[in-house]
C-alpha cells in the first residue's frame, strides 16, 4: 500500500485533502489522479483532475463546498472526469487530453485501468473549431434576429450564449464544462487561468460582475434588454478569445508545425510616457487613456498640452490624486490636466457622464495599460440629464453666489477673502461651467486641473477663457490652491485682481 500511494504522499497534500484522495482510491471510485498546472496559465493554480467511475458519487465527497473551500485556502482546485468527458475530448480532438494531461502530470493510475488516448492531429482540433463556428454562426444568427425584430428576451439569450463559449472554454482547458458553478462563480475561476477573461466584465465593490448582478437585482433591465447591446460586444470578444484558444491548441498538438505569422498592428507609443513615470508607478493605477491635446505659442515657446484619464483602483485613489496634484503645478513644455477615476465609478454613474465617458473611455486612447481589464459596459436607453450631478456639487450653488456678490461683485476698491473661501468659489463655478458644457462633473477641486478641463470643455470660447486665466494673477491662484484650508481673511484683493475676478466668473457664468 505505501509503494502505491508513495508518488501521492510526497506531493505534501493537506492531510484532509490526502486522506480523501487515498480513501477514494480504497473504494475503487478515483482510478486516475493527474496534478499539475493548467496547460495554457502560468498562473500558480494548483489542478488535480480525477477520473471517477461515477461523478454524482465522487461529488458526495469531492463536493462543491469542499472544492470551494479548498481553492480559498490552499489554492488547490478539483475537476471530476468521467467516461463522458473522455468521449467528449475524443470528439474534440483530444488536445486537451494530450497537453492537459501530459505523463509529467500523472500522480497516480490503477493497474487495471487504461490512460484515455491521448493521439491527435491537428486537424481534429481543427474540425472541432469548425464546428463550433458553425453552432455560433447559429447562435448569432437568432440572436441578430431578437435584436432586429427588437423583441424581448435577447438579455437572457446573450446569457445563455455566453454559457456556451464559456463551456468551450472550461472543455479545453479543464476536461469538462463546470456545471456546479454558476455563471460568476466559473468566470472567477477561469480568471485565474485565463486572464483575457477579465477583460469581458467590469466588477463590482463585492468583487462580482457588474451586468449580471444588475440583472439579477433588477430583471426589469433583462426584460427590456437595457444590456443587451453591451452584451452583445461581450459576447464577440468572448468569442475572440475561445478561437485564439482553439487556434492555439490546434498548432500546439504538432509541434513542428510553423505558426502563420501573423501580422499585429503596432500601437504607437506615447511619446512623453517617461514624463508619466511618477503616475504609473504608483501600484493602484491601471490604465491611462489620452482624450485631447492641444498645441499653443507662448513667449517664443511651443507648449504641448495633453489631457489625460487615469483609471484606478479604489484602495489606491487618494494616493493617485496626490501624484496628479503635483503633476497639474508643472510649468513646461510639456504639461498635463489629468483626472482620475475608478472604472466602477464611470460604470455606476455612466447614465450622467455618458456623453462625456464615450468619447474618453476608447481603446484607440489608452497609452498605458498594466494588466487586462474590462471596457465600460453601455445601456443602449440612457438619457442624460446632468441635472443629477449639481446635486452632488460639495457647496450650493446659492451660497456660492452669495460669497461672490458679496466678496466680489460688491466689493468696494479693496477686498478681505480667506484663500479657503476664494478657492471653493472658483472650483465650484469652474466645475459647473465643466459640467454644462460636457455633462461631466469633475470630482477633483485642484485649480490648475478644472482651468485646464474648462478650455477642453467649450473648445470654441477657449481662446477668450484663455486670455481671462492670464490676466488673473498666477501667484494668487497657487497661493489659494495651495492655502485651502487658511479660513481667516489671508487675502488682500486689490481692484484690479477684483476686476479680473469679475470678468472671469462673468464669463463662466454666462
Amino acid at each position: 500500500m505505501e509503494t502505491k500511494f508513495q508518488l501521492l504522499q510526497e506531493q505534501k497534500f493537506p492531510e484532509n485533502l490526502e486522506k480523501e484522495l487515498i480513501s477514494s482510491i480504497a473504494n475503487k471510485q478515483v482510478t486516475t489522479i493527474w496534478y499539475g498546472g493548467v496547460y495554457t496559465s502560468s498562473n500558480n493554480l494548483e489542478v488535480l483532475w480525477l477520473r471517477v467511475k461515477d461523478k454524482e458519487v465522487a461529488a458526495k465527497v469531492f463536493s462543491k463546498e469542499y472544492t470551494k473551500g479548498l481553492l480559498e485556502d490552499n489554492n488547490y482546485y478539483i475537476v471530476l472526469l468521467d467516461d463522458n468527458d473522455f468521449e467528449l475530448q475524443d470528439k474534440a480532438g483530444r488536445a486537451f487530453t494530450k497537453l492537459g494531461l501530459g505523463d509529467t502530470l500523472l500522480l497516480y493510475k490503477d493497474d487495471n485501468v487504461e490512460l484515455p488516448s491521448s493521439y491527435c492531429y491537428s486537424s481534429d482540433v481543427k474540425n472541432f473549431k469548425l464546428r463550433y463556428i458553425e453552432t455560433y454562426n447559429l447562435l448569432s444568427s437568432y440572436s441578430s434576429g431578437i435584436n432586429k425584430d427588437e423583441e424581448f428576451g435577447a438579455t437572457y439569450f446573450y446569457l445563455k450564449f455566453f454559457e456556451h463559449d464559456v463551456g468551450t472554454i472550461e472543455t479545453m482547458l479543464f476536461g469538462t464544462i463546470n456545471v456546479q458553478c454558476n455563471l460568476t462563480e466559473r468566470l472567477l475561476l477561469l480568471e485565474q487561468v485565463f486572464p483575457q477573461i477579465k477583460t469581458l466584465l467590469v466588477k463590482n465593490k463585492e468583487n462580482l460582475f457588474y451586468i449580471l448582478e444588475a440583472i439579477d437585482r433588477d430583471p426589469e433591465s433583462a426584460r427590456f434588454d437595457d444590456w443587451a447591446l453591451a452584451l452583445e460586444k461581450v459576447q464577440l470578444k468572448l468569442h475572440t478569445m475561445v478561437i485564439q484558444l482553439l487556434d492555439k491548441f490546434e498548432f500546439d498538438v504538432r509541434p513542428y508545425k510553423i505558426k502563420p505569422k501573423i501580422k499585429e498592428k503596432k500601437k504607437k507609443a506615447f511619446q512623453y510616457i517617461d514624463q508619466l513615470l511618477p503616475l504609473t508607478t504608483v501600484k493602484g493605477v491601471e490604465e491611462i487613456y489620452k482624450f485631447h491635446e492641444t498645441l499653443t505659442f507662448l513667449n517664443e515657446r511651443t507648449i504641448k498640452h495633453f489631457y489625460l484619464l487615469v483609471l484606478t483602483t479604489e484602495e489606491e485613489a487618494d494616493e493617485v490624486q496626490k501624484v496628479i496634484d503635483r503633476f497639474s503645478c508643472k510649468d513646461d513644455d510639456v504639461r498635463f490636466t489629468i483626472i482620475a477615476h475608478t472604472r466602477l465609478f464611470i460604470q455606476e454613474y455612466s447614465f450622467e457622464n455618458i456623453h462625456f465617458f464615450e468619447d474618453v473611455v476608447k481603446e484607440e486612447n489608452i497609452i498605458y495599460s498594466n494588466g487586462y481589464y474590462p471596457s465600460i459596459h453601455w445601456m443602449d436607453n440612457y438619457d442624460c440629464d446632468y441635472g443629477e450631478s449639481v446635486f452632488r456639487l460639495k457647496y450650493p450653488l446659492s451660497k456660492i453666489n452669495k460669497l461672490i456678490k458679496k466678496k466680489i461683485v460688491q466689493a468696494k476698491k479693496e477686498s478681505f477673502i480667506s484663500t479657503n473661501k476664494l478657492h471653493r468659489c472658483l472650483y465650484i463655478k469652474l466645475q459647473m461651467y465643466i459640467l454644462v458644457h460636457t455633462t461631466f462633473l469633475p470630482h477633483t477641486s485642484n485649480l490648475n486641473t478644472l482651468l485646464g478641463l474648462a478650455l477642453y470643455a467649450n473648445n470654441e470660447n477657449a481662446p477668450k477663457l484663455n486670455g481671462l486665466i492670464n490676466q488673473l494673477d498666477s501667484f494668487l491662484l497657487t497661493y489659494t490652491q495651495k492655502n485651502i484650508q487658511q479660513k481667516d481673511n489671508n487675502l488682500i484683493l486689490d481692484s484690479s485682481t477684483i476686476d479680473s475676478l469679475k470678468q472671469f466668473l462673468d464669463f463662466i457664468d454666462a
